[in-house]
């Protein structure tokens, strides 16, 4: 296993927003599932992605055949046509640093 790889292997969902919160937001993780998912949720996405295992949440499992890496990938590659209500980056970056202060993220949606 390479370094960046046994790093995030071993980080909790807090532990990757704080140390990749652009990622979590920006390589709209949220922006991407139009607000779908919450920063805990693309932590754990981005986590699977950067291991390559399987990941079963509904939206990744929908679209991506449980390919979570296809999914970060796609939002890389779209990440500036990220705008609007539903695929805000800026909305995204706001959602995932208010819970990187400690505070409560959103428990369904993160447009809702």
């Amino acid at each position: 296993m390479e370094r960046t790889e046994f790093r995030i292997a071993v980080m909790n969902q807090r532990q990757i927003t704080k140390k990749w919160p652009r990622i979590t937001a920006h390589i709209h993780i949220i922006a991407e599932s139009l607000g779908y998912a919450t920063p805990e949720s693309a932590a754990l996405i981005l986590q699977d992605a950067a291991l390559r295992q399987p990941n079963y949440c509904e939206w990744i499992d929908a679209c991506y055949k449980t390919d979570a890496r296809k999914a970060v990938e796609g939002a890389v590659r779209n990440r500036h046509h990220h705008q609007g209500y539903m695929a805000s980056y800026r909305q995204a970056l706001a959602i995932v640093q208010h819970v990187n202060q400690g505070n409560p993220g959103p428990t369904l949606a993160s447009w809702f």
